[in-house]
């Protein structure tokens, strides 16, 4: 039984097509979506099906798999059950964990009913709707730019945030500015809020002063040292006393593993991630393998726990996969390599930086073609890929996002 359909879960699948076993993969959606990409959905430089994919799809081909969209309610590690909403109990001779993360809003006050996260398809796309409807209604009525109804606060001064306050600024001083002439982009801010002294806390010192100089050639307001105490629909109330005018922000300040995880019985480290050993297992059920964002998996050669990255989470699911089909076939289970692929991020276009493991590092044009070649690599079929680079390639000749369109739940 395989639990979420992310980049661990399908990983898993996958690489137990060969196996003489019956897979079982649940997931709430049916469908698998590319998490590192949803900032470039949410501003409009991707479509919807270059970022989620049929589950049932990539594993068509699969005669040993079958998908059921549907809650996982419950899980008896015991007993060897698993509870769903809308199904009977299921049981299980493996069972692999990939429920993913889900958003942490450290309890600040209005924030899980006004702010934006991005970690979902959903999320992307109500924050792009969002921003089109704040655009279309200051070309109405001007005088709601000078209640902040264009600025855009984002909280995180990690590569989600980063990239997200990046690629919306690019989207205002562009695209919008040529579609809404009426209206003035100058007027409109872009603010990073991180409450840390430095954005990218987790790059070396010249890629952090990289990032800052990037973000600032294109607008974007970096401001450092600073908590969020409360978010309402049209303000930001920061600690130091500061209200910063707003009427969206966007949440990129951290994750924390599924809720379920906490019913399990097991010691929790983190953000709630589960501890694995070499074999991505858990010690008192050797049947139990546990991959991706919910696990907290230390890196053997550098003794680091490695981060919540979409080729840790699909490179977790692929050894699951293979390592159940080995055991299954009666051969020797073998510790879990990490290929190391850097931790990397956009800043706009020709700007990105990329960092090893080991600690290398990569910047501007050279980093953002590391960055892109390695996730269209990840990305889970020829269709997307091609996709991806089709909306790249046109985004990078004329300078406009297709995805600037809004369409009504009916269709109107």
């Amino acid at each position: 039984m395989i639990l979420g359909g992310g980049f661990a879960g399908v990983g898993a699948a996958q690489h137990l097509k060969d196996a003489d076993v019956d897979i079982v993969v649940v997931d709430r959606h049916d469908y698998h979506t590319f998490q590192p990409l949803l900032y470039q959905l949410a501003t409009g430089l991707l479509e919807t099906s270059a970022v989620g994919h049929s589950l049932r799809d990539l594993i068509h081909r699969q005669d040993n798999a079958a998908v059921h969209k549907t809650t996982v309610t419950k899980v008896d590690l015991d007993a060897r059950t698993v509870e769903l909403a809308e199904m009977e109990p299921l049981t299980y001779d493996y069972l692999v964990l990939a429920l993913g993360a889900e958003v942490n809003f450290f309890g600040t006050e209005g924030a899980a009913e006004h702010a934006f996260p991005m970690y979902t398809l959903g999320d992307a796309m109500r924050l792009k709707e969002h921003v089109l409807q704040k655009w279309e209604a200051a070309d109405k009525d001007p005088a709601l730019v000078d209640d902040g109804a264009l600025n855009v606060v984002v909280v995180g001064g990690g590569p989600t945030g980063v990239e997200t306050a990046g690629a919306m600024a690019e989207l205002y001083r562009g695209d919008f500015a040529k579609d809404y002439p009426q209206v003035s982009p100058d007027a409109a801010r872009i603010v990073l809020v991180e409450a840390g002294p430095e954005v990218f806390a987790m790059f070396k010192p010249d890629i952090r002063a990289y990032t800052e100089k990037a973000l600032k050639k294109r607008t974007v307001e970096v401001m450092t040292g600073e908590l969020v105490e409360s978010v309402s629909p049209t303000r930001v109330s920061l600690k130091s006393g500061t209200v910063l005018d707003a009427h969206t922000l966007v949440w990129g300040a951290g994750l924390q593993a599924n809720a379920l995880v906490r019913s399990l019985g097991l010691e929790l480290e983190r953000g709630n991630r589960i501890a694995v050993g070499p074999e991505l297992t858990l010690a008192e059920h050797p049947e139990v393998y546990v991959v991706g964002d919910i696990a907290a998996i230390t890196d053997a050669r550098e003794k680091q726990v490695l981060p919540q990255l979409g080729s840790v989470a699909l490179q977790s699911g692929e050894h699951a996969g293979e390592t159940i089909s080995r055991r299954v076939a009666g051969k020797k289970a073998k510790p879990f390599k990490y290929r190391d692929k850097g931790t990397m991020a956009t800043i706009g276009r020709g700007a990105a930086v990329v960092q090893m493991l080991g600690g290398r590092t990569m910047k501007g044009k050279a980093a953002q073609v590391a960055w892109g070649t390695v996730h269209l690599a990840l990305l889970p079929t020829n269709e997307d890929r091609a996709k991806a680079v089709v909306d790249w390639a046109g985004a990078g000749f004329t300078h406009q996002r297709a995805g600037r369109i809004t369409v009504g739940a009916d269709g109107d």
